[in-house]
């Protein structure tokens, strides 16, 4: 048997002793079911559920619970299956309709999602959870104005909770509205001082709104707060590469660098800031790093062949192209350039034949 502490164990053989002997009684799937929960045993849990449903398929602990399990192992489907059978039992039960549409919102499915999120919402109205996860509907659909109202509906209901700002915050970024998402993460700040998360998406902001003064200040305080947060160079880099500060951008990415040299973020940002630069070789060098390190990346090899046209290898530049096709071969404009570049080389061919 899987390793657990020797009383769940004395539990789980007595309950199972008691069930083949009273093979009709509920509470003792439910109990056992209970332990296999508790020591993260899901599959086992499944089955004893299962088995209740073989017994009393109305169980409506069970098929609720299993709609949960489910959810947890990214089944949504088979989550949906049980939260709507034990939904069809005419329970009146706000949790399992903010599941449902949860569950509905995992695989795309705005209508069915809504409707049973608004079936939470009429059981009550004063649950910021419903409000938040709505918002978040709205913004996988881009209607970020509708989002924006229920995210500040969920803010009225917890104002306690820094999620609550950041995510509004969030949207207001897509919005265009930089500075004041900036002020809705120092919002979450205010709650959660220490959090170097919030505070980078707050310098992020403010380096949107192109205030580099308080964005850079920022950065410098999520960096001493915490010197090995690789996304944090990541985001100074990119920040000081728009301030046109190229050599402390290159530092930034190359400290990300060191932090994980797995990671292929830092080296392709560094192959752009070359590029941009005109500093090919350089730019090759590491988009080139970044093949060794993902050679499934068709950007890179896309990347790679755009440096060797600007350094008029056209060779090699075919080549390049030639490989992100085969990575990604329904990419009509990569296959366009492609055609062009080995045109111009063919042309470049047929004028130094005729001189």
């Amino acid at each position: 048997m899987f390793s657990m502490n020797s009383k769940n164990k004395n539990l789980i053989e007595d309950l199972i002793k008691k069930i083949v002997d009273t093979p009709n009684n509920s509470d003792l799937y439910l109990d056992l079911a209970n332990i296999y929960l508790s020591e993260q045993e899901y599959d086992l849990a499944i089955n004893v559920y299962e088995s209740l449903l073989s017994i009393e398929p109305f169980n409506f602990i069970a098929l609720s619970n299993l709609g949960n399990i489910f959810f947890y192992k990214g089944d949504f489907i088979k989550s949906i299956n049980y939260y709507s059978r034990a939904a069809n039992l005419d329970v009146d039960n706000f949790s399992l309709y903010y599941n449902l549409g949860n569950a509905y919102a995992e695989i795309g499915e705005f209508k069915q999602s809504m409707s049973n999120y608004i079936k939470a919402l009429n059981m009550d109205k004063n649950d910021y959870k419903v409000y938040s996860a709505i918002a978040l509907l709205y913004q996988d659909q881009q209607n970020y104005e509708e989002s924006l109202i229920y995210h500040d509906k969920a803010l009225k209901l917890n104002n306690n909770l820094p999620e609550n700002y950041t995510n509004i915050a969030f949207v207001l970024m897509k919005l265009g509205q930089n500075l004041q998402a900036a002020e809705q993460f120092k919002n979450a700040i205010k709650l959660d001082p220490n959090n170097t998360t919030y505070l980078l998406y707050c310098a992020n902001a403010y380096s949107a709104a192109e205030n580099y003064p308080e964005a850079n200040s920022l950065y410098e305080s999520v960096l001493l707060k915490d010197n090995n947060y690789y996304q944090a160079y990541i985001c100074y880099g990119i920040s000081l590469f728009e301030q046109n500060d190229i050599e402390k951008a290159i530092k930034m990415y190359e400290a990300a660098i060191e932090i994980d040299k797995s990671i292929i973020n830092g080296y392709m940002l560094l192959g752009n800031l070359y590029s941009s630069i005109e500093q090919y070789d350089k730019a090759i060098e590491f988009y080139n790093k970044v093949i060794e390190l993902a050679p499934a990346d068709s950007n890179a090899y896309t990347l790679l062949g755009n440096t060797y046209v600007m350094l008029k290898d056209l060779r090699s530049a075919i080549s390049a192209y030639k490989q992100a096709i085969d990575i990604e071969p329904e990419n009509d404009e990569i296959k366009l350039i492609y055609i062009e570049i080995i045109q111009e080389y063919i042309n470049n061919k047929d004028n130094e034949n005729a001189a």
